[in-house]
């Protein structure tokens, strides 16, 4: 059966309610086969170890979680991407090193929190910078996402149709990026991608989206994550039926990747780090 790829952007605390409508909203379509693009400190305010109870909603609610840059904040300099972005393309102006480091904090959290780091990267603003450059010692990815490809170190790239709403500063650009999309997809350019953001509720694109979802499982298309795409042999544990598992608990039947929550309280408000 032919696939197609649904992957939420932003996954941040700083959009806890976006996330949990969007969410909502898809389990009657996907279920759980979808990627979540998670921020580990989204704009050096929202650290995932201040929100635990979020985060055990996100690792339950999909089979897949992928490394959405760290602050999702350009550090230093400035471009044209960066203008009609509104500064969020963070891999820009990083020189290789700035990049491993970013990318080592950002996996460091995700094992604290999630209990192994991610496999799989997706660039903010869709531009990656160096990631693809950092050689053998990769930090545990496996594979990128990009608005044009899924690449993968072990296998084939695979070309993606991308449909995508949030496209900068204009709410407006989402039309653009909805038609793009819808002819990219004519064309048969590759894997139908849905790329959703937060922002694409208060925009008014949320019903459009879940029309385009619901036609392409109406044309036969099966939901699946970028792994699934690339036939990526799970981890020894994989995530099953949306269960969490504390580190401490006893395993039952077969081996399963667990994602362990630490135990943290409960914070409505940013927490502060020392992430300067």
């Amino acid at each position: 059966m032919r696939k197609f790829l649904v992957c939420l952007h932003d996954v941040t605390p700083a959009y806890a309610r976006e996330t949990r409508v969007i969410l909502r909203n898809l389990a009657p379509l996907v279920g759980r086969r979808l990627s979540l693009g998670v921020v580990p400190n989204w704009n050096r305010q929202w650290h995932l170890t201040g929100h635990p109870d979020y985060c055990r909603v996100v690792s339950e609610s999909a089979e897949e979680l992928l490394l959405h840059g760290y602050f999702h904040r350009r550090l230093h300099g400035w471009g044209p991407t960066s203008w009609l972005a509104e500064g969020s393309d963070e891999m820009n102006g990083l020189d290789p090193v700035e990049t491993r480091t970013i990318v080592e904090r950002g996996q460091r959290v995700f094992t604290e929190v999630f209990g192994e780091p991610a496999r799989g990267f997706l660039a903010p603003a869709w531009r990656r910078g160096h990631v693809r450059a950092l050689g053998e010692s990769t930090l545990g990815l496996e594979y990128v996402l990009g608005f044009f490809s899924l690449e993968s170190r072990a296998g084939p790239t695979v070309r993606l149709t991308t449909w995508s709403w949030d496209c900068g500063r204009w709410a407006w650009l989402g039309h653009i990026g909805h038609a793009i999309g819808r002819l990219s997809h004519c064309l048969q350019h590759g894997v139908p991608t849905v790329a959703i953001h937060p922002r694409d509720l208060e925009r008014g694109f949320w019903p459009r989206i879940l029309r385009l979802t619901q036609e392409l499982l109406d044309a036969g298309y099966e939901p699946s994550t970028a792994a699934g795409l690339l036939a990526v042999i799970p981890s020894t544990s994989a995530r099953v039926s949306g269960q969490v598992r504390d580190r401490d608990s006893p395993a039952r039947g077969p081996s399963i990747r667990t994602t362990a929550i630490p135990r943290l309280p409960a914070s409505r408000a940013p927490a502060a780090r020392d992430d300067t």
